[in-house]
């Protein structure tokens, strides 16, 4: 299991992370300030970790959260 800090880079801050099952074995949940910094994080942060095969992005834009009333 990897240790990070909530914040591994600046401009980062990671939100949840899972295990899935499927196409992908693992997934990253994080908010970053700047599509940069999303592509460093990704590029050069989580790329070189050993094991990891290949990555891709996602996108997202919450519509609602339903955890908060």
């Amino acid at each position: 299991m990897i240790k990070w800090k909530q914040k591994p880079m600046n401009g980062v801050i990671l939100e949840e992370a899972y295990q899935v099952f499927g196409e992908w074995d693992f997934a990253i949940l994080f908010q970053a300030d700047t599509n940069e910094n999303a592509l460093h994080f990704v590029g050069d942060i989580v790329k070189p970790i050993e094991g990891v095969a290949a990555t891709s992005t996602l996108p997202i834009a919450p519509i609602k959260d339903y955890r908060k009333p």
